[in-house]
């Protein structure tokens, strides 16, 4: 006889071998589909991730000035306001005076590569034979920049839509957290009670677990990377200011700070950066910069999830073919939550395997 349990276990081997074949058989169609949820929902999910972000500071100021919730959310946001506006005003002069920088020294970085061309490659006959392929290559690869730069600007009301429409999302998120951080109390309880009316106390129970898990790995996660990534901006700035005396500091720092949110790859990405814009007028202190980011990233990096690196870059290169630079943050975060479930049902199989 076929239980109940038992049609739901169909049904559910039914609808992802549907999704299997879907995704096997046309899997554009299923990344487009799942690219238009994330842009729906893509609000919520700034909103959601503003108040995971200003709730350990709003309950901050709840214990220790006792002042209304309302007051603490406006003040929070005030705050942050405060602190972009002085990041914003501090940065676009050293991004301007950085990219001056880099147009002024565009004619050295030829010489240093003409300097290289006829010295080492001139003496090899293989690589005299590939320069002239080398150029045509390069000369191709011109005329697509030139067509994408002509596209771009046929397509600038396209780029300048999605630009309002990022901005509406933006709004649309900081709206939601405040109502989230407002009624987070009513909220939580409202979903509990649909979870143990639609669910058996025991199936209701596991996913309140679930959710109480995964609140703690993205809480930990976003957290601890951003005072991971704060220490390491400020410790590149010290440095690079007052130890090694770079040009640039303020920028190099700030991409140094910026980089490290990106999991795994994000410290070798932000060290080229610093140590190719030094190498330019001293290849010695080029050498230094290259030790101080490798020991300052040594000394600072945590590890807030627990994942082994293989869980780490294999998350981070799916992620990011699939969701683009969202999809790189969010991945580690995500697979740790991944890798608890199937933990949890392995010890489970185990467990109930055991006692038989």
């Amino acid at each position: 006889m076929v239980s109940k349990e038992n049609i739901k276990y169909y049904i559910l081997i039914a609808f992802i071998s549907i999704l299997l074949y879907k995704a096997i058989d046309s899997p554009r169609q299923i990344l487009d589909s799942i690219n238009g949820l994330m842009s729906f929902f893509s609000p919520f999910l700034i909103g959601i991730f503003l108040t995971l972000l200003l709730n350990p500071m709003i309950m901050f100021l709840e214990r220790k000035f006792k002042s209304h919730r309302l007051v603490n959310i406006f003040f929070s946001y005030i705050l942050i306001s405060f602190v972009f506006s002085v990041g914003f005003k501090l940065l676009i002069p050293a991004i301007i005076d950085t990219l001056n920088t880099l147009i002024n020294e565009i004619p050295n970085y030829i010489n240093m590569l003409n300097i290289f061309l006829n010295k080492y490659l001139s003496q090899s006959q293989v690589l005299e034979i590939l320069i002239p392929h080398l150029q045509n290559n390069l000369n191709s690869i011109l005329t697509k920049l030139l067509d994408l730069f002509s596209k771009v600007s046929s397509d600038l009301f396209i780029y300048i839509f999605s630009i309002t429409s990022l901005l509406f999302d933006i709004i649309m998120g900081i709206i939601l957290s405040i109502y989230m951080l407002y009624d987070k109390e009513k909220i939580g309880l409202g979903c509990k009670k649909l979870l143990y009316a639609f669910f058996p106390i025991n199936k209701a129970n596991n996913i309140v677990e679930f959710f109480k898990v995964s609140h703690n790995i993205f809480y930990h996660y976003i957290i601890g990377k951003l005072i991971d990534s704060v220490i390491i901006g400020c410790l590149a700035f010290i440095g690079f200011k007052f130890i090694l005396k770079i040009n640039n500091t303020l920028f190099l720092s700030f991409i140094v700070f910026l980089t490290n949110i990106i999991p795994y790859f994000g410290p070798f990405i932000g060290a080229i950066f610093p140590i190719v814009m030094t190498l330019v007028y001293s290849p010695i202190k080029a050498v230094w910069v290259a030790l101080f980011l490798l020991i300052l990233q040594q000394l600072v990096m945590g590890d807030q999830v627990g994942l082994s690196p293989l869980w780490i870059i294999s998350a981070v290169l799916i992620g990011g073919s699939l969701f683009g630079i969202i999809g790189v943050f969010l991945s580690v975060p995500i697979a740790a939550i991944i890798k608890f479930s199937i933990d949890k049902y392995v010890q489970n199989k185990i467990h109930i395997r055991i006692s038989k």
